[in-house]
């Protein structure tokens, strides 16, 4: 058994109690900026192309309590890591929505509306044009209050809803491939045998 698993075997035991060190506040924030610089690191090495497994294993501790941790790939087979403690996937295409926002929306209809109303060539707002802009804009509010505005006021729906479809029509895009993790964390603060005479050291080996 790789000796790293003795303590957590043990413990499910009974056979040691794990008597947890408190980290120095930070700890947590400190090692997700440790983090972020090794994702950069390996994203730059890595082919973007290509799955990669590995079964990373760390020691981490806090030099100022003495608290400690190991982490360590956990033992199964098969599974969406193969078997590994680490998998990164190639990058996969899926279909996503097309993104338009809100106030794009309304800009681009109004716009275009104002367009039809006015005289041809000519960039003046009309009194048509304003009692457009005015309808509209009631309209909008009453909507907000509505339960489903479109099937109850609307007079062409059929017509908007077929524009609405088009302008949330789907497209292929390419998505980063998963990162996938299946590791055991173990404290290693301070462990002590319960009725036993052997101790464990910090690394989890038995000493006689």
């Amino acid at each position: 058994m790789n000796k790293y698993l003795v303590i957590k075997e043990l413990e499910d035991k009974g056979m040691i109690r794990m008597e947890e060190k408190d980290w120095t506040d930070g700890s947590g924030k400190a090692l997700s900026k440790v983090a972020s610089v090794l994702n950069k690191q390996e994203s730059a090495k890595q082919d973007k192309d290509k799955e990669y497994f590995s079964n990373p294993r760390l020691y981490i501790q806090d030099l100022n309590t003495g608290a400690a941790m190991m982490v360590i790939p956990e033992e199964h087979e098969g599974g969406k890591t193969k078997g590994y403690g680490y998998r990164k996937c190639r990058p996969v295409m899926q279909r996503v929505a097309h993104k338009v926002p809100p106030k794009l929306q309304q800009a681009v209809l109004l716009d275009m509306l104002v367009g039809m109303l006015v005289p041809k060539d000519e960039d003046r707002v009309g009194p048509l044009a304003e009692a457009a802009y005015k309808r509209i804009g009631e309209a909008m509010i009453e909507a907000q209050q509505a339960d489903d505005w479109l099937k109850e006021k609307a007079k062409h729906s059929d017509k908007v809803n077929e524009v609405i479809e088009k302008i949330q029509d789907m497209t292929w895009t390419e998505r980063k491939g998963d990162t996938l993790l299946k590791v055991d964390i173990i404290p290693l603060d301070s462990a002590k045998m319960v009725g036993l005479s052997p101790t464990l050291d910090i690394k989890g080996e038995l000493k006689e």
